[in-house]
């Protein structure tokens, strides 16, 4: 068991198709492993390893201020207007993470400790 690597192939591509250009997601990638090795742990079981880069993906771009759950209340372009709940709004990085995590076991290590 190790941790996966993700590339920015694998980020922009089929995996997650996301935005960032590879400058962004370079500078970004150390911050959001080092946050999400503090949830889950360092060794990652191979049959965990796509949610866990997916989770990764998604921290990648909390990190680079894409997770706009916590930066937006109210937004209105054109003729649709949308207001984020405050619950929304207060977002952790277990928020982003979670819904890629869920049913693996690797949101245990860790979380609700002091």
């Amino acid at each position: 068991m190790a941790t996966p690597a993700l590339t920015h192939e694998l980020y922009a591509g089929e995996l997650y198709r996301g935005e960032l250009d590879g400058d962004a997601f370079a500078s970004a990638l150390p911050r959001a492993t080092a946050r999400l090795a503090a949830i889950t742990g360092g060794d990652v079981p191979e049959r965990c390893r796509d949610a866990w880069l997916c989770a990764l993906c998604a921290m990648v771009d909390r990190v680079a201020g894409l997770d706009r759950s916590g930066t937006v209340s109210s937004e209105t372009v054109g003729s649709t207007s949308v207001t984020y709940a405050d619950a929304v709004a207060g977002a952790s990085d277990l928020d982003a993470v979670a819904p890629w995590l869920a049913g693996t076991g690797l949101l245990y290590m860790g979380v609700g400790e002091r």
